[in-house]
C-alpha cells in the first residue's frame, strides 16, 4: 500500500448526482480519495444539501461541489483543477463511467508512472476505442513504449504530478484553453506527443480499463455535436498542423461546396476568433 494523495474530478452536466454513474461508482469505492471535486456544469444548480453528496463526504476525505452552470469549459476545469489541489495523482471523469474494481486497485496501487490510460469499452457496443498507439487500439497490459504517438480520451485519465510540474517549468497549460469540449484531451496528448519526440519522455502505461459511454459509438450524430465537432476542427487545423491557412480555407470552401453555408460561417469565425466561443473571454484577456 502506498500513501499517494489522488485527487479525482467529476463533470456532471444536465442531470442529478443520483442518476450520474460515475457518481454511483465512487460511492461504492472501498478506500477514501484525499480530494474529490464534482462541477456541476449546468444547465441547473445542484442543491449542496443533496443526500447524495452528504454520502460522497462520508466516503471520501474532502469533498467539493462547483456549482458552474454557465457551462465552464472542460479545459478551464481541467487546468484550474490541476492547479488546485497538491495531489500525487490527477484524475478526470465525465458523468457516465462505470469505474470497477480493477480500475480503483490500478489507482490506489500506481507507482512510477506518469500517465495512465485505461481501455475505454464503449457501454453501447462492448468494444474498445481507446488508447490509441501509433493508430492503433492498444490492447496490452503495461507500460507503453516506443510510440509514436499517442491518443485517447480524458475520461479515467491519470496525470501524475510530475508532469503537471514540468508543464509549470515549461509555461505550458496541460490543456489547450481555446477548446471547450472536442479537441480538450487531444490537445493535451498533442502536447504529450510534442515533448516525448523533442527531450522528455514520460513513463506511460495502460493497465486497467474502464465502461463508458462514449460519443464516438454512437450511430446518430445530432446537428449539435456536428457543430461542436467543427469547433475542434477548426481550432486543431489552426494550432496543430503546419499551413494552418490553407487548410482552413479548404475546410470553408469544401463547406460552401457542400452547400452548408452556416458551417462555412462557423469555420471563417472560429478561426478570426481562435477559440470555442464560450473560450473567446480568455483569448481577450491573454
Amino acid at each position: 500500500m502506498n500513501n499517494n494523495k489522488i485527487a479525482l474530478v467529476v463533470i456532471v452536466y444536465g442531470k442529478a448526482l443520483e442518476d450520474a454513474l460515475t457518481i454511483q461508482s465512487l460511492l461504492g469505492f472501498e478506500r477514501k480519495l484525499d480530494y474529490l471535486l464534482i462541477v456541476n456544469n449546468g444547465p441547473t444548480v445542484i442543491d449542496e444539501n443533496s443526500a447524495v453528496l452528504s454520502a460522497l463526504v462520508q466516503k471520501h476525505h474532502h469533498v467539493v461541489l462547483e456549482n458552474q452552470v454557465q457551462n465552464k469549459p472542460l479545459s478551464w476545469i481541467y487546468n484550474d483543477f490541476i492547479q488546485q489541489y497538491d495531489a500525487d495523482y490527477y484524475v478526470l471523469f465525465d458523468d457516465d463511467t462505470e469505474i470497477n474494481i480493477e480500475y480503483q486497485n490500478m489507482l490506489f496501487t500506481v507507482q512510477g508512472i506518469d500517465i495512465e490510460l485505461p481501455k475505454i469499452i464503449s457501454m453501447s457496443d462492448n468494444v474498445q476505442y481507446y488508447p490509441l498507439v501509433n493508430g492503433a487500439i492498444e490492447q496490452k497490459d503495461g507500460i507503453i513504449s516506443n510510440a509514436k504517438e499517442i491518443f485517447s480520451i480524458g475520461s479515467g485519465l491519470v496525470i501524475s504530478k510530475g508532469v503537471k510540474l514540468y508543464f509549470i517549468e515549461n509555461k505550458m497549460e496541460l490543456f489547450d484553453s481555446h477548446f471547450a469540449l472536442y479537441g480538450v484531451d487531444f490537445s493535451f496528448f498533442r502536447k504529450i506527443n510534442c515533448i516525448e519526440q523533442k527531450s522528455k519522455v514520460f513513463n506511460i502505461s495502460s493497465r486497467s480499463y474502464i465502461n463508458h459511454s462514449l460519443s464516438r459509438a454512437e450511430k446518430e450524430i445530432s446537428e449539435w455535436r456536428e457543430k461542436e465537432r467543427l469547433y475542434d476542427l477548426v481550432l486543431t487545423l489552426k494550432y496543430y498542423y503546419s499551413y494552418a491557412e490553407l487548410r482552413i480555407l479548404k475546410l470553408f470552401f469544401k463547406k460552401i461546396l457542400g452547400g452548408k453555408m452556416n458551417d462555412a460561417l462557423l469555420v471563417l469565425r472560429t478561426a478570426f476568433n481562435g477559440a470555442h466561443p464560450r473560450c473567446i473571454s480568455k483569448v481577450l484577456h491573454d
